[in-house]
């Protein structure tokens, strides 16, 4: 019997968001130890009920010290990276192993380390030595630095955007994981990184037509073509941690020395920059987002209009009121999912169901409103939908208020927009609706996309704008593009 310790540690961190990510945003989010993480992950189709099911077939006895997720949020707090990293490593100190396997993020900048999953490795080879393999999962949007590379002997990341392939993610790690523990030899990892900021049209396998599933595609052809490479990781970056390693990269899990696969890193950084600036959405003002989206209303399909800049899910505070303001400004009928605004959730719970309050929205205070409570929740919902299947999601004390015809969800965590049961926590159905606004990026398109008549896409210029050039960056290496021009 083989014995594996696994952890599960992932943040994709904001660091435009001015709020930091405390330890109470990863208990809020999801923070277990031990046999509880079994308890509550055994049969999901999650990355670790995957990795739970392998280990049962393979006979892997699994040792679990951590389970750790916040939403995307601000720089991760000294201290919560400190108290986290000393349950990781806790477990190495107690427990002989014979591999560890990390499901990570990739993208998590604390106060302290710009580069924390490379941070968490180095400490993990100090304890462990460089005998043992590592094996880690990704989210394709990882900033992946030459630190991790080094430091791990395999890198796998979701191939898909939305994240419906965890699953397999792990399945394909647990193989390689599994084929060092029986006496094969361990890998190494060579990575790729072009002098590109953004690109691979931020990871979106929406249309089979985009830049990622095409170099998706080139990779599984190296990849057979090259007998000596066991695997090759895809990842557009983050492109909002204002750090030295940012952009996109390919990571290469190979035999041998890491200098015998020029090749392979050639044609995959030239599909990278060749293919830089292409996408797949189209982003529009907000005049005209709103203009566009009321024109295809009334069709019996829900219009979904898209506050991409201010996305919970991309580590943006979520407060933003320019798209509410501008559609109550209109008198037109819709549902608003959701607005981050714990004071206001305090204030109508305060007032009760049906009852009228008055409201302070956005980040200042500056929307000043009144509503009519029409329900509350405590913002529990079980995820049914192609994204993170049977996982809990959790929006915090939660209300819905109508606001001048607009159904806004107010909530006490910052979130994304994701899928259905979101809106029925409000008595809310998403396929009655004609127009709904949601923040979010890419996870919603799984389950609200098929469902409805078209996505318009609102880029309001927060901390998660599309347009690069306009962030104010003061770490990441130069030259890079679109920051720089290139012959």
């Amino acid at each position: 019997m083989k014995r594996v310790i696994a952890a599960f540690w992932q943040h994709e961190t904001n660091t435009f968001n001015p709020h930091p990510t405390t330890i109470l945003r990863f208990k809020n989010r999801g923070l277990m130890f031990g046999g509880d993480i079994a308890r509550r992950f055994s049969g999901t189709e999650t990355d670790w009920g995957s990795l739970i099911d392998f280990s049962e077939r393979h006979d892997w006895e699994l040792i679990t010290p951590l389970h750790a997720q916040a939403g995307p949020s601000g720089t991760v707090t000294k201290e919560a990276f400190e108290e986290l990293v000393g349950f990781l490593l806790g477990s190495l100190d107690d427990e002989k192993c014979d591999g560890i396997f990390l499901m990570l993020h990739g993208s998590m900048v604390s106060e302290r380390f710009e580069d924390c999953e490379g941070e968490i490795l180095a400490r993990i080879r100090q304890v462990a030595g460089w005998n043992i393999p590592v094996v880690v999962t990704l989210d394709p949007h990882a900033n992946v630095t030459f630190r991790m590379a080094e430091l791990s002997n395999a890198i796998v990341a979701y191939r898909t955007t939305p994240h419906v392939d965890q699953v397999k993610t792990t399945q394909l790690a647990c193989h390689l994981l599994n084929d060092m523990l029986l006496g094969g030899p361990l890998t190494k990892v060579k990575l790729i990184k072009p002098p590109l900021l953004a690109g691979l049209d931020g990871a979106r396998t929406t249309t089979k037509e985009g830049p990622m599933p095409q170099i998706l595609d080139l990779a599984e052809r190296l990849t057979q073509e090259n007998p000596a490479i066991t695997h090759i990781s895809v990842q557009a970056g983050f492109s909002y941690s204002d750090i030295f390693e940012i952009g996109p990269s390919a990571a290469i899990t190979c035999h041998g020395g890491t200098d015998k696969y020029d090749k392979e890193a050639n044609a995959l950084s030239r599909h990278m920059w060749q293919t830089r600036a292409d996408r797949t959405i189209e982003f529009h003002s907000l005049d005209k987002g709103l203009a566009i989206a009321e024109s295809l209303r009334g069709s019996g399909k829900p219009v979904i209009l898209v506050d991409y800049a201010d996305n919970p899910g991309g580590g943006a505070a979520g407060d933003d009121v320019a798209i509410l303001r501008a559609v109550l400004s209109q008198a037109t009928h819709a549902v608003f999912f959701s607005l981050w605004a714990p004071e206001a959730v305090q204030a109508c719970q305060a007032a009760g169901l049906d009852q009228n309050v008055a409201l302070q929205l956005g980040q200042k205070g500056d929307l000043r409103v009144t509503g009519r409570v029409k329900a509350l929740a405590s913002g529990d919902y079980l995820r049914k939908g192609p994204y993170a299947r049977n996982t809990v999601g959790n929006l915090g004390m939660s209300a819905l208020v109508s606001i001048g015809g607009v159904d806004v969800v107010l909530t006490s965590i910052a979130s994304q927009t994701e899928e259905r049961e979101q809106f029925k926590l409000f008595g809310i159905e998403f396929e009655e609706q004609e127009l709904v606004i949601c923040k979010g990026m890419n996870h919603f398109r799984a389950d609200l996309e098929p469902l409805s008549r078209a996505l318009v896409f609102v880029d309001t210029g927060h901390s998660c704008t599309a347009n690069y050039t306009a962030i104010p960056y003061q770490h990441v290496r130069r030259p890079i593009w679109p920051l720089d021009h290139f012959n």
